[in-house]
């Protein structure tokens, strides 16, 4: 099999991949009733959007040229829920407070998947990464392998969230009890 026949075969298991999670976070937002985990989910699905999209570009390029992409500063610098984690908290914190915002099993069910499905991400991008000495390629990789691992900590750090919100309401403050 060429290069051109692996990197093309590594950008559909990409593609299948990133709409696997688009799936999976769009069932995650609809099922919710809590809206910070709609919240969540719903920034992760443009996230998702995204990179289906990026892939998709990069993939067309690849099958018609022969050769890479690079990565254009847009695509860089993309934020992503990155940019909006702030703002979905400090929502959050006000139904906390209101006690209006309930968790459910599911939710934390649905959350742990995501975790696994994003880790199993870095996973993959991190092998497709080693597995080429394309330079161009090589950065793809690399971005998609930084934005999956920010999304397995955004949901692992939201996952304690979740569990507990008064503690990780604590510890994020670095609230201590002295006796």
């Amino acid at each position: 099999m060429s290069d051109l026949q692996k990197s093309l075969e590594a950008l559909n298991l990409a593609l299948r991949t990133e709409e696997e999670g688009y799936k999976l976070y769009k069932s995650g937002a609809e099922q919710s009733k809590n809206e910070f985990v709609k919240s969540i989910f719903q920034q992760l699905l443009k996230d998702e959007l995204m990179h289906i999209s990026l892939i998709k570009r990069f993939y067309a390029e690849l099958n018609q040229s022969g050769s890479w992409l690079k990565m254009s500063a847009e695509d860089k610098n993309y934020k992503g829920i990155k940019g909006e984690i702030k703002t979905i908290f400090s929502q959050a914190l006000e139904k906390v407070k209101s006690g209006k915002e309930t968790i459910t099993d599911t939710d934390l069910k649905v959350y742990q998947k995501a975790i696994d499905f994003e880790k199993n991400g870095v996973r993959m991008y991190s092998q497709l990464y080693q597995e080429t000495t394309d330079s161009k390629a090589q950065k793809f990789y690399a971005f998609l392998r930084d934005m999956e691992q920010e999304h397995a900590d955004i949901l692992d750090n939201t996952y304690q969230y979740l569990k507990d919100p008064n503690s990780w309401y604590m510890q994020k403050e670095g609230w201590t009890l002295d006796y």
